[in-house]
């Protein structure tokens, strides 16, 4: 994963540097609020099984490339913090002291919470572009670092936010949005992406009926509003 990141970065600063034009280079910061979709059971293998919802927030900020007038490439660091109000087993046993415990009863969360750095890598295309507004498509990629976790159970003992410390997965996005140019200088901003496909890698602190260390997989929709600085 950290292989990946270094060659994505290495192709973004690549990029400005092969073009025939001379480039625009802004600063963006976003307001992220995000619907979360997942499942609301991962525990057992009886119990229904159905998609909800939830909503959550984060903060982004990105450096924009204009390639072209009409192509446009983007890296950014974000951070989300993705409430999951679902039920999976907590393994009590490989939680670190003082949590962890052989006593071995049967624990289950009311949520999860986790608490994620984005590196995302966007190309976008402007279809529609005037003096003061730009409308756009973008895909890319996000490269996910899981901080910590938070796991809420109703078990003092065990309830508690957990240090993680590891590449999460990544996240094929999206979206389109527009920009308005209010002075010179400054661009109000926004747009709507959704994850088609968003990896998860298994955590060793839940288990499920059939095995232990699972996957809570979710996909998102986000909307980023904000504001950015041309230089």
């Amino acid at each position: 994963m950290k292989n990946n990141l270094i060659i994505l970065v290495f192709i973004f600063f690549s990029l400005p540097a092969a073009g025939q034009n001379k480039k625009n280079y802004s600063v963006y910061l976003y307001f992220q609020p995000e619907l979360t979709f997942y499942k609301n059971n991962y525990a057992f293998r009886w119990r229904d099984t159905y998609t909800k919802d939830s909503w959550n927030f984060g903060v982004q900020t990105n450096l924009k490339v204009d390639l072209t007038k009409r192509f446009f490439s983007e890296i950014g660091l974000g951070f989300v913090s993705r409430k999951l109000t679902t039920i999976a087993f907590l393994n009590q046993t490989v939680l670190p002291p003082p949590h962890q415990s052989w006593t071995m009863e049967l624990v289950g969360t009311k949520s999860v919470s986790l608490r994620t750095f984005e590196i995302p890598v966007n190309f976008g295309y402007n279809f529609i572009t005037r003096s003061k507004t730009n409308i756009f498509f973008t895909s890319g990629i996000s490269v996910n670092y899981l901080l910590n976790t938070f796991y809420e159970v109703g078990f003092q003992k065990y309830q508690d936010t957990y240090p993680k410390k590891y590449w999460q997965g990544i996240s094929l996005n999206f979206g389109v949005g527009s920009d308005y140019r209010i002075s010179k200088n400054i661009r109000l901003t926004g747009r709507v992406s959704y994850s088609a496909v968003n990896t998860v890698k298994e955590d060793n602190y839940l288990f499920s009926q059939d095995v232990y260390g699972i996957s809570l997989p979710h996909k998102f929709l986000k909307m980023s509003f904000g504001v950015g600085h041309d230089f």
